[in-house]
Protein backbone atom coordinates (compact mmCIF):
# COMPACT_ATOMS: atom_id res chain seq x y z
CA UNK A 1 0.00 0.00 0.00
CA UNK A 2 1.46 3.31 -0.99
CA UNK A 3 0.29 6.40 1.36
CA UNK A 4 0.35 10.24 0.67
CA UNK A 5 0.02 12.14 4.21
CA UNK A 6 -1.12 15.86 3.56
CA UNK A 7 -1.96 17.78 7.04
CA UNK A 8 -4.47 20.71 5.63
CA UNK A 9 -6.15 23.42 6.78
CA UNK A 10 -8.67 23.05 4.07
CA UNK A 11 -9.30 19.85 1.72
CA UNK A 12 -12.69 18.94 -0.12
CA UNK A 13 -14.07 17.33 -3.05
CA UNK A 14 -16.99 16.37 -4.99
CA UNK A 15 -17.30 13.34 -6.81
CA UNK A 16 -18.11 13.72 -11.01
CA UNK A 17 -18.00 10.66 -11.97
CA UNK A 18 -19.12 6.79 -11.35
CA UNK A 19 -16.49 4.08 -12.79
CA UNK A 20 -17.47 0.17 -12.88
CA UNK A 21 -16.08 -0.61 -9.51
CA UNK A 22 -17.76 2.48 -7.89
CA UNK A 23 -19.03 2.09 -4.58
CA UNK A 24 -22.83 3.56 -3.38
CA UNK A 25 -22.84 6.71 -2.20
CA UNK A 26 -23.70 6.47 1.43
CA UNK A 27 -26.65 9.21 2.18
CA UNK A 28 -26.24 10.65 -1.17
CA UNK A 29 -22.73 12.67 -0.29
CA UNK A 30 -21.13 13.16 -3.47
CA UNK A 31 -19.50 16.77 -1.92
CA UNK A 32 -17.79 17.50 1.51
CA UNK A 33 -15.49 19.69 2.71
CA UNK A 34 -13.21 19.78 5.72
CA UNK A 35 -10.93 21.58 7.95
CA UNK A 36 -7.64 20.98 9.77
CA UNK A 37 -7.54 17.46 8.67
CA UNK A 38 -4.64 14.74 7.94
CA UNK A 39 -6.20 13.97 4.60
CA UNK A 40 -4.78 10.12 3.47
CA UNK A 41 -4.11 9.09 -0.13
CA UNK A 42 -4.10 5.51 -0.17
CA UNK A 43 -3.41 3.12 -3.08
CA UNK A 44 -3.48 -0.93 -2.40
CA UNK A 45 -1.20 -2.51 -4.35
CA UNK A 46 -1.13 -6.05 -5.97
CA UNK A 47 1.15 -7.05 -2.98
CA UNK A 48 -1.48 -6.55 -0.38
CA UNK A 49 -4.00 -9.37 -1.46
CA UNK A 50 -1.67 -11.29 -0.13
CA UNK A 51 -2.43 -10.17 3.10
CA UNK A 52 -4.95 -7.57 3.41
CA UNK A 53 -5.42 -7.40 6.76
CA UNK A 54 -1.40 -7.33 7.92
CA UNK A 55 -1.79 -3.88 5.29
CA UNK A 56 -4.64 -2.79 7.08
CA UNK A 57 -2.78 -3.38 10.68
CA UNK A 58 0.43 -1.94 9.52
CA UNK A 59 -1.72 1.01 7.74
CA UNK A 60 -3.61 2.05 11.02
CA UNK A 61 -0.33 2.18 12.90
CA UNK A 62 1.14 4.65 10.51
CA UNK A 63 -2.15 6.76 10.27
CA UNK A 64 -1.91 7.09 14.13
CA UNK A 65 1.81 7.91 14.61
CA UNK A 66 1.53 10.36 11.65
CA UNK A 67 -1.74 11.87 13.17
CA UNK A 68 -0.27 11.72 16.69
CA UNK A 69 2.94 13.56 15.01
CA UNK A 70 0.59 16.48 13.14
CA UNK A 71 -1.62 17.32 16.20
CA UNK A 72 -4.40 16.04 13.88
CA UNK A 73 -7.52 14.26 15.37
CA UNK A 74 -9.56 14.40 11.94
CA UNK A 75 -8.66 12.34 9.29
CA UNK A 76 -9.81 11.76 5.76
CA UNK A 77 -8.99 8.46 3.70
CA UNK A 78 -9.34 9.21 0.10
CA UNK A 79 -8.68 6.75 -2.34
CA UNK A 80 -6.42 7.61 -5.10
CA UNK A 81 -4.93 4.65 -7.60
CA UNK A 82 -2.77 6.78 -9.01
CA UNK A 83 0.14 6.10 -6.56
CA UNK A 84 1.43 3.04 -7.80
CA UNK A 85 1.43 1.38 -11.46
CA UNK A 86 1.04 -2.13 -9.67
CA UNK A 87 -2.41 -1.62 -7.74
CA UNK A 88 -4.53 -3.74 -6.19
CA UNK A 89 -7.93 -5.54 -7.79
CA UNK A 90 -10.96 -3.49 -7.21
CA UNK A 91 -12.45 -5.43 -4.16
CA UNK A 92 -9.04 -5.86 -2.14
CA UNK A 93 -8.59 -1.89 -2.59
CA UNK A 94 -12.06 -0.88 -1.23
CA UNK A 95 -11.84 -3.28 1.51
CA UNK A 96 -8.51 -2.24 2.49
CA UNK A 97 -9.81 1.36 2.70
CA UNK A 98 -13.77 0.68 4.62
CA UNK A 99 -11.33 -1.40 7.68
CA UNK A 100 -9.01 1.40 7.56
CA UNK A 101 -12.00 3.25 8.04
CA UNK A 102 -13.42 0.96 10.60
CA UNK A 103 -10.50 0.93 12.57
CA UNK A 104 -9.68 4.61 12.88
CA UNK A 105 -13.47 4.92 14.03
CA UNK A 106 -13.05 2.70 16.60
CA UNK A 107 -10.14 4.37 17.96
CA UNK A 108 -11.95 7.23 18.39
CA UNK A 109 -10.89 9.39 15.41
CA UNK A 110 -13.06 11.79 13.30
CA UNK A 111 -12.56 9.96 10.06
CA UNK A 112 -14.31 10.22 6.68
CA UNK A 113 -13.92 8.23 3.51
CA UNK A 114 -14.63 9.67 0.07
CA UNK A 115 -15.81 6.84 -2.20
CA UNK A 116 -14.08 4.29 -3.95
CA UNK A 117 -14.27 4.31 -7.16
CA UNK A 118 -15.69 7.55 -8.32
CA UNK A 119 -13.84 10.75 -10.56
CA UNK A 120 -13.69 13.18 -7.97
CA UNK A 121 -12.83 17.17 -7.88
CA UNK A 122 -10.26 17.67 -4.86
CA UNK A 123 -9.06 21.12 -3.86
CA UNK A 124 -6.60 21.74 -0.80
CA UNK A 125 -4.68 24.03 1.00
CA UNK A 126 -1.64 22.31 3.10
CA UNK A 127 -0.39 23.39 6.52
CA UNK A 128 3.18 23.81 5.26
CA UNK A 129 4.96 22.89 8.09
CA UNK A 130 7.92 19.95 7.83
CA UNK A 131 5.62 17.11 8.32
CA UNK A 132 3.18 18.30 6.58
CA UNK A 133 3.52 15.97 3.20
CA UNK A 134 4.67 13.11 4.49
CA UNK A 135 4.45 9.20 2.05
CA UNK A 136 5.02 5.53 3.30
CA UNK A 137 5.63 2.11 1.48
CA UNK A 138 3.51 -0.80 3.80
CA UNK A 139 4.54 -4.33 2.50
CA UNK A 140 3.00 -7.29 3.58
Amino acid sequence: MKILFIHCNYFSYLTTQRTKVAEDIPNGCKSCAFKDALVVFITAERFDEKNPQKVVDMGIKEIVKVSKKVGANSVVLFPFVHLSDEISNAETGSEIIKSLYENLSSLNYTVDKAPFGWEKVFSMTSKGHPLAELSRTIRP
